[in-house]
């Protein structure tokens, strides 16, 4: 990978986390249940959706390739087939939201493919993330790298509390579901992508110093 490609692709998934840990407060603020279809409220309802369940795990795909390279043989055979589960996973949940939300876009409603792709996509991307997790605590010493793969590998409790919680305070409300699937992980990518970036500076800067 090119010393440019992959700041970006770091990029790609800091900013794909920021999306999908912040998708509970997007999805509560723009409900299209609220709008009428094809008004200006709709478009900038259905553009939300777009942005932060969709967009937000295909970048955080882009970043997976990121820590796929920057690991490289660290991460061992079981941690590249983690890495393969998670990146499978989370694309199967962008492309099952990007289904459900195409179809409501244009005037229809909900699909039982795509909703049965996001919940199968979560469940893979858990196993391949708490895996991942597990690789990055035992072998990177950095604390953005070790704070990541914590939150990777007790995603699924954090999530299933998250959850929990949310069934007490507020049970109608379908933004504690999106919390349950994507804060922790998006938490995670947060600082894995602020980590990749920064070590990917790091030879340009003592290029530069020593010049």
């Amino acid at each position: 990978m090119s010393t440019t490609t992959a700041p970006r692709t770091a990029t790609a998934g800091l900013v794909g986390g920021a999306l999908w840990a912040l998708l509970p407060i997007a999805s509560n603020a723009a409900d299209v249940n609220d709008v009428e279809f094809g008004t200006l409220p709709f478009v900038a309802v259905m553009a939300t959706y777009w942005a932060f369940a969709v967009l937000g795990p295909a970048l955080i795909v882009a970043g997976l390739v990121a820590l796929r390279r920057s690991l490289g043989t660290d991460a061992g055979r079981v941690g590249a087939l983690g890495l393969v589960l998670a990146m499978v996973g989370t694309a199967a949940m962008s492309l099952g939201v990007g289904i459900e939300a195409a179809s409501i876009s244009l005037g229809g409603g909900e699909v039982p493919l795509g909703h049965a792709m996001l919940l199968i996509g979560f469940l893979v991307s858990i196993v391949g993330g708490i895996v991942v997790g597990i690789v990055l605590a035992r072998r990177r010493r950095e604390g953005l790298y070790r704070a990541a793969g914590l939150l990777l590998a007790f995603a699924l409790p954090l999530g299933i509390g998250l959850g929990f919680l949310g069934s007490s305070l507020d049970p109608d409300n379908d933004a504690w579901f999106w919390a349950a699937i994507s804060v922790p992980t998006g938490i995670a990518w947060v600082l894995l992508g602020t980590a990749l970036r920064s070590v990917r500076r790091a030879p340009t800067a003592e290029f530069a110093t020593a010049s």
